[in-house]
């Protein structure tokens, strides 16, 4: 109960219940304040083929647009970055998340291909754990 004219205290996270779409492991608690819980998504092999296509048009994307812009080459490296980490996308997925937002802040200078950049964002972070 609280205090008059003091609000209600508000959870840490916007987690307020248990949703899991894999295996869970360990004890959970489905209550505000209650963030002890270890998930383990499973990825499967149509997301990870939706990724891969969504990198490879980017690719293609860009190639074309060498040396006319000065971020395809550092967005073609980002991509080299991303591509390997899809085998295993819960090994250092904050190393993922801030090359995918340098990937798409790149390719916002780019004419055509922002769109591109944003598909590669999604559909790689719909990988990583606790997405």
């Amino acid at each position: 109960m609280s205090i008059r004219r003091q609000p209600d205290p508000i959870p840490s996270g916007t987690n307020f219940g248990v949703i899991n779409t894999g295996h869970m492991t360990g004890p959970t608690q489905a209550a505000p304040f209650s963030p002890n819980a270890t998930q383990t998504n499973n990825v499967t092999a149509e997301a990870v083929d939706k990724a891969r296509e969504s990198i490879d048009d980017l690719r293609q994307r860009l190639e074309a647009l060498r040396g006319q812009y000065p971020e395809v080459d550092a967005a073609l490296r980002d991509l080299d970055m991303i591509t390997p980490r899809l085998d295993e996308p819960d090994h250092d997925p904050g190393t993922v998340r801030y090359v995918l937002q340098n990937l798409v802040e790149r390719c916002g200078g780019i004419p055509g291909v922002l769109a591109a950049a944003q598909l590669v964002q999604s559909t790689v972070v719909a990988l990583l754990p606790g997405s």
